[in-house]
């Protein structure tokens, strides 16, 4: 048997409170950018994306002399890839040109994202329709 008083040892409500603090603290600060830096993949992944079709088209008209499909015998076309999970790429073709349009897509985490839509065309002049705030085509295309 054991004399003497016992001590307990556990939190208090007080310091519960001051570590649940700190982690608000914490998320309130960390969340904004992680959220940031997942757009700003996102818009790496899109940017390449276009870049890459446009090489493809580029190639498909060395081959047919056109950037639209070429009726046949034989027939040849080329199918634009239609996008990501964040964003839909439109594709404009004509004989003599291309434009590659891929807007972001509503309800994901790239709907209402500063640089908008992104549009290549193939002159090679990049554009975003619908930037917002202090966003740049450059810093949108990671340049």
């Amino acid at each position: 048997m054991k004399t003497g008083p016992m001590i307990e040892r556990a939190f208090t409500l007080v310091e519960l409170l001051v570590a649940v603090a700190i982690i608000a603290i914490l998320a309130a600060v960390a969340y904004p950018n992680y959220t940031e830096h997942s757009r700003k993949t996102r818009r790496a992944e899109i940017a390449a994306m276009l870049v890459e079709e446009a090489h493809k088209l580029e190639r498909f008209y060395s081959r047919t002399g056109q950037y639209s499909d070429a009726p046949g015998p034989p027939a040849r076309e080329h199918e634009v890839s239609t996008g990501t999970e964040f964003y839909a790429i439109d594709a404009e073709r004509s004989e003599q040109a291309f434009v590659l349009t891929a807007m972001p897509i509503g309800g994901t985490l790239m709907s209402g994202d500063k640089c908008g839509a992104f549009l290549l065309q193939n002159t090679g002049r990049r554009d975003n329709l619908g930037m917002s705030g202090s966003a740049s085509v450059q810093g949108c295309w990671g340049r």
